[in-house]
């Protein structure tokens, strides 16, 4: 059977023959000696950056950018005490990516595994994490499939998406389920300020065209923005041409190019009623029509859509409430040669109140949610439907020095059970601009309607993926930039696995990775700079062989500038080996590590004009993220945007 056949999962391998294969061959590239090192590594790094902290007299730095994803709660960026980072329209203008897995590629601790071009079938994973087990909101919602339990990130495009904020490691105390990697969320465009149009086109290789408009500002006491953005490419063969054709996975046909459409609308309105007081809906939709290689399945079209109302109360002072009702969908349909093979429906609806109390020197959150799910599907699963009762309660306080935070969770679902999770963590400010932290949490992952329900065997009677993390960080910020350093612990109990002798899915794998991240963004000699590095061991403590697709070592490094009307930016990912699956024989391998460089140049003709070209692996490197399937050789894409400002 070949991975594309897994529902609602494209070549995705799929967690069972991932399992066999780690335990039927060795990886060459295990480095048991890995972690000794990394405590280390970790201190000295901060070393590095403490020592001129204590020297300098420089104020703290905390910047304008304020998050709010790793408590629910307005932070400055600096200080949630988990790894967090923000990605800003600004960031997301520069670089010049058309989607969300190009622009998440460069992050500390955050892999993408993509089985082509655009649109192509993409993974994402944080901290070695599966990528079932890391959630991805847009506006707060859930759009992930329930059948698969992953979230197509192939299928949004970066025109409508105001900012992206990552955290890092176990946060299911504050999300639920899912969020044993981290959780990323996509804010999308809001109007601000005097009513403005703006228009983007765009033209690159294989024939890539795109145009994207959108409108937005306020009128007295309402805010809005409409925009509309069409992405359409030729592509190129996803397909290695040396496997075509291989029986169960590439037709004789497919080495040809794989087009890809996509259509983006994003609504929003909010009116102020009173000081305090605010009604708001969002609607986002992105679908996609992807055309891919494959023996059994070669095409699909897929929608994702958030749509969100809401109503923002400050009944006191020191009482902030938000209700908020949503709903997300994922809808997809693949089909080979134009005939319809699987459907997989899914509805997420949504019903949250969250309430931020001021309490004393900090801030009190308590949360009720209901979440409800559904499947409509052209295939036979035994269930369609669960819900779930949620109750979450969260304290954050700076008390001079020190910075603590304390969550506690409790998810109820109506098939499997529930479970309880919590976080506990502490900072010290050594100095005005230096922290060291600790933390310890625990999370899971409900079992997908593909585990309990069918169609290919289901079992009802499955526990939920649990996992616990420990963390020790190091935070330096200044008028400089900012730095983390963060050394982790996760272990993963109850795995979901395939059991070929009942052919049913059973709890029996534990995973575990350990490892140093480091992250820095500021001006370094003059240069606008941005780094990223991990160091881990994700490994099957089973058989003491590395997870499928996590390499030891990755990061990347940019260097920009600016020079009057003209601005540059290069940009280098790199990662090292990684073990896979090779895509005819099914046997394990391993991929040989990479470094790609990456060129933008900028200018601006005058003020509200920006002409940007972007050259993607600009040395044409021959590499691979999943065996069998091609990646972007050397391209370009020139984009003309006015955006008054």
């Amino acid at each position: 059977m070949h991975l594309r056949r897994k529902p609602g999962y494209r070549p995705e391998p799929c967690r069972t023959r991932q399992r066999i294969v780690q335990r039927a061959r060795g990886d060459p590239g295990a480095q048991p000696d890995l972690i000794m090192r990394q405590p280390l590594l970790a201190l000295a790094l901060s070393a590095v950056f403490l020592a001129p902290a204590q020297a300098e007299t420089l104020p703290q730095f905390v910047g304008e950018t304020i998050v709010v994803t790793a408590t629910r709660t307005p932070q400055p960026l600096a200080a949630p005490l988990q790894h967090t980072s923000v990605i800003t329209r600004a960031d997301i203008e520069a670089s010049t990516a058309p989607d969300l897995p190009t622009l998440l590629r460069r992050e500390s601790g955050v892999e993408i595994t993509s089985s082509g071009g655009l649109g192509a079938q993409s993974a994402l994973r944080i901290r070695g994490s599966e990528a079932d087990q890391v959630l991805v909101l847009i506006d707060g919602v859930r759009v992930g499939s329930v059948s698969a339990g992953t979230t197509a990130i192939d299928q949004i495009m970066l025109d409508e998406v105001d900012r992206v904020e990552i955290v890092r490691g176990n946060v299911s105390s504050v999300y639920g389920s899912e969020a044993i990697g981290g959780v990323v969320q996509v804010f999308t465009r809001r109007g601000a300020g005097p009513t403005r149009a703006s228009a983007t086109l765009g033209v690159g290789s294989d024939d890539t065209r795109k145009l994207a408009l959108s409108i937005g500002g306020e009128a007295g006491a309402t805010r809005f923005h409409f925009g509309a953005a069409h992405t359409r490419s030729d592509g190129f063969s996803s397909a290695d041409p040396a496997f075509v054709p291989t029986p169960w996975t590439f037709a004789a046909a497919d080495d040809d190019d794989d087009a890809y459409r996509n259509t983006t609308l994003n609504l929003a309105l909010s009116q102020r009623l009173a000081a305090g007081h605010e009604l708001g809906l969002t609607a986002f939709r992105s679908s996609g029509d992807i055309e891919f290689d494959g023996s059994l399945q070669n095409a699909s079209k897929q929608t994702l859509t958030a749509l969100n109302a809401y109503s923002e109360n400050r009944w006191h002072p020191d009482w902030l409430s938000r209700i908020q009702l949503s709903q997300g969908s994922d809808d997809l349909t693949a089909s080979l040669d134009g005939v319809p093979t699987d459907r997989f429906r899914t509805r997420n609806r949504q019903i949250d109140w969250d309430n931020t109390v001021n309490a004393g020197p900090g801030t009190l959150r308590i949360g009720l949610a209901g979440l409800w799910q559904r499947l409509e599907s052209d295939a036979a699963f035994a269930r369609d439907a669960r819900r779930v009762a949620s109750v979450t309660t969260g304290y954050t306080a700076s008390l001079g020095a020190h910075d603590v935070q304390f969550n506690l969770r409790r998810d109820d679902y109506s098939d499997f059970g529930g479970a309880t999770t919590a976080l506990a963590g502490y900072g010290y400010r050594v100095t005005p601009r230096a922290r060291v932290s600790a933390s310890v949490s625990n999370a899971f992952r409900a079992p997908s309607f593909n585990d309990l329900y069918g169609p290919y065997g289901g079992n009802p009677d499955l526990d939920a993926e649990r996992a616990t993390n420990g963390e020790l960080g190091f935070t330096y910020s200044s008028a400089r930039g900012l730095a983390r350093i963060t050394a982790f612990a996760t272990r993963t109990r109850d795995l979901i696995d395939f059991d070929p002798l009942s052919w049913l899915p059973v709890n029996v794998d534990e995973a575990e990775n350990r490892g140093v991240e480091f992250s820095w963004r500021g001006t370094l000699a003059g240069f606008d700079t941005r780094a990223a590095a991990t160091v881990q061991n994700p490994e099957d403590r089973g058989t003491g062989l590395g997870l499928l697709r996590r390499a030891d070592r990755f990061g990347s490094v940019s260097l920009g500038r600016t020079h009057g009307a003209f601005d540059w930016q290069t940009e280098i990912l790199a990662s090292g080996p990684r073990p896979d699956i090779h895509v005819a024989t099914y046997q394990r391998i391993v991929l040989p590590g990479y470094a790609v460089l990456n060129l933008s140049l900028g200018w601006k003709p005058a003020r509200d004009w920006r002409l940007r070209t972007k050259l993607t692996n600009l040395l044409d490197k021959d590499y691979a993220l999943v065996h069998g399937y091609a990646t972007q050789g050397r391209a370009a894409f020139i984009e003309l945007a006015y955006v008054p400002k």
